[in-house]
């Protein structure tokens, strides 16, 4: 070390530094010390790019950890001296020699996909002798896909795609470092989803039978399967299976038991609201002996409602009769492990009096409206927890029957039921506690909703192979008042506005619009409105049919300047909306309202007029802290448009 004496000392000062110029390789560190006699305030500055950063106050050293870089990096290390009459300056200048390589690699992947087969995109290194001989071959990395809703799997060096649930291009994006800055590398690859899937078949067990109340799905031939298995504990020469619609005999199959007595019969039953029964029993010598009677098996559409308490939708103070029907179904929840238990029933909107299960106001009166509308039984279960966050709804791989865990109760519930292969559709109404609160990633909930949204619908998709469709509500605004001013519940609204983009069979459904309305739980008539919504999308999907107006939510496709002037908007939608002069509060521009003056609808475009040209980027429709049910934009069908924020603002048209 070189102590610095000289012009830099102001007479009666001892003003110096221990080093005129510092290089330091990578992982290394350096220690300046200074003399300041007579300072009254000094400061250690770090200079890079031409921006100062204070790093230390009044020390009378500053060491500097070179850390990681990419290639050599130089800044200039600054002391300051505040003296009584005088501030004075020493720039030291500083540069970090890379010595560690940084991980050189390519992304092996195919071009296209049928996203059907399981493909494999392999990161390909390079340079992992050098990085062996600096001991530097510790790599992480990390993969992200976008564009698209993939299932997928992390092996080391490579990620497997399993299924995507969406046409389109798809960017893989691959991030490794060895304890530097991430090295990043993309493929892109088009993805070609197939308009039907076959059917995935659940494998039944060797000794499973029906029981009392049960229900068994339709798979996609329009036909459930009952399953009778096991093994007799006598010799007989052969066995039988009678089965009954409303008492009436309409089919017998006989087999004769293989060498270690077994047997196993499956037989069909039509949907429909039909009452079936099946007797068991055996046949030796002319005498039958009826051994066992199942009864009250129903055969129809299963589902799944999941999210918080708007999903729930039990927890109101109003009043109803917990009435039910024998064409609706439900299972219990799991009391623990071991052999599944029959808690077969018929749901409640809420349990009151030590009912088995229940599905929420607007699930019952779903069901309800599906039985009566497509004359065939329901079966749902709720598995929704209210007050949760969708993180907390995540699947446990290690275990994902866990109890402790949300999606755990609810997987335990449809295995138990045997219906993991029929279920068809998913209904998610959560986001309310996301609005606002910390997301276990650090960050905002808004930045890591869709990516959780993507790995709990992977999972549905694994667990229920044969879902054919999921349907997502857009939260009402500062519902529960848990947004605020930090515009979180803006962007969630806005990230399962954009759900679509990365499925081909989900779709998103305003609240918004709904009376009586629902600043946090809606009251019952509103949340009669959430099946009202919903019952049309279903039939939609499941029976084909084709609704003579739309049914869905407007939903913005793309924002764009009309013209050199800048001086409007076009807003492209994918339907017809209605415009209200009150709407001109509702929109910002790069986040100020007061700059739209009128408004005008021709077809599917909304083109909204400035008071002034506006180079403004980004565009907002109802923020949360400032909006009215009084002034909503509305579809020509009827259905209030679903939010939207931060949207960018294409150059023109």
């Amino acid at each position: 070390m070189q102590t610095l004496v000289g012009p830099l000392v102001r007479p009666g000062t001892n003003f110096a530094v221990s080093e005129k110029t510092i290089t330091i390789a990578e992982g290394k560190s350096a220690t300046v010390t200074a003399k300041l006699e007579g300072a009254q305030k000094s400061y250690w500055i770090l200079k890079k790019g031409g921006v100062e950063t204070i790093a230390a106050v009044d020390k009378p050293g500053y060491t500097i950890d070179a850390g990681r870089v990419s290639g050599d990096q130089s800044f200039a290390l600054i002391l300051r001296a505040v003296y009584a009459d005088t501030v004075k300056n020493i720039e030291i200048p500083v540069t970090i020699r890379e010595q560690i390589p940084d991980p050189v690699f390519t992304l092996k992947a195919p071009a296209r996909w049928d996203c059907r087969e399981t493909i494999e995109i392999d990161s390909q290194v390079s340079n992992l002798k050098d990085m062996q001989a600096k001991n530097a071959d510790g790599l992480k990395t990390d993969w992200k896909v976008s564009g698209l809703a993939v299932i997928q799997e992390v092996a080391p060096g490579k990620l497997i795609l399993n299924r995507a649930q969406n046409s389109g291009t798809m960017t893989v994006t691959a991030r490794i470092n060895n304890g530097g800055e991430p090295v990043a590398r993309t493929a892109r690859i088009v993805v070609n989803e197939p308009k039907k899937d076959a059917w995935v078949q659940r494998q039944p067990d060797k000794n499973e039978k029906p029981v009392d109340h049960q229900f068994f799905a339709r798979d996609d031939k329009n036909e459930g399967t009952l399953f009778y298995n096991g093994s007799l504990t006598h010799a007989a020469d052969s066995v039988f299976l009678k089965l009954y619609a409303d008492d009436k005999l309409v089919k017998t199959e006989t087999q004769k038991p293989a060498g270690d007595n077994s047997y196993a019969f499956s037989i069909k039953l039509k949907p429909g609201l039909i009452q079936y029964k099946v007797e068991f029993g055996t046949k030796t010598g002319g005498t039958e002996s009826l051994l066992e009677t199942v009864t009250d098996l129903v055969c129809g559409d299963a589902y799944l409602i999941d999210g918080q308490s708007n999903a729930l939708a039990t927890d109101t103070g109003e009043k109803s009769p917990p009435e039910t029907s024998e064409w609706i179904r439900s299972y219990g929840g799991p009391a623990g492990k071991g052999e599944p238990l029959n808690l077969w029933c018929n749901p409640v909107w809420r349990i009151e009096k030590g009912e088995k299960a229940q599905l929420g106001w607007w699930g019952m009166e779903l069901a309800k409206r599906l039985v009566e509308s497509r004359k065939i039984p329901v079966f749902i279960v709720n598995g929704a927890v209210g007050g949760t966050r969708i993180d907390q709804h995540q699947r446990n791989e290690a275990d994902p029957t866990d109890r402790n865990t949300i999606y755990g109760r609810m997987l335990a519930r449809v295995e138990q039921a045997r219906l993991t292969h029929g279920i068809r559709g998913v209904l998610w109404h959560q986001g309310e506690n996301n609005q606002g609160s910390a997301s276990p990633t650090g960050d905002f909930d808004w930045k890591s909703y869709q990516d959780y949204f993507l790995e709990m619908s992977a999972a549905w998709k694994r667990d229920f192979p044969n879902i054919q469709h999921y349907y997502v509500f857009q939260i009402w605004p500062n519902s529960c008042m848990m947004g605020g001013n930090t515009g979180g519940g803006d962007m969630i609204r806005e990230k399962q506005r954009t759900l679509p983009q990365l499925f081909s069979k989900l779709d998103c459904m305003s609240t918004l619009g709904i009376k009586p309305a629902g600043p946090c739980h809606f009251p019952l008539a509103g949340w009669s409105e959430f099946a009202r919504l919903m019952q049309p999308l279903i039939e939609r999907d499941l029976d084909g049919r084709t609704p003579e107006v739309s049914i869905t939510a407007p939903n913005l496709r793309q924002a764009s300047f009309v013209g050199a002037a800048k001086d409007a908007i076009a807003l492209e939608f994918d339907q017809p909306v209605i415009w209200n002069d009150s709407l001109i509060s509702e929109f910002h521009l790069d986040g100020v309202k007061g700059m739209v003056v009128s408004g005008n609808v021709s077809g599917k475009v909304l083109t909204l007029k400035l008071k002034e040209p506006s180079n403004a980027k980004r565009i907002t429709y109802l923020k949360e802290t400032d909006w009215s049910q009084d002034r909503l934009l509305i579809g020509a069908n009827g259905i209030a448009a679903l939010t939207f924020a931060e949207v960018e603002i294409g150059s023109g048209r």
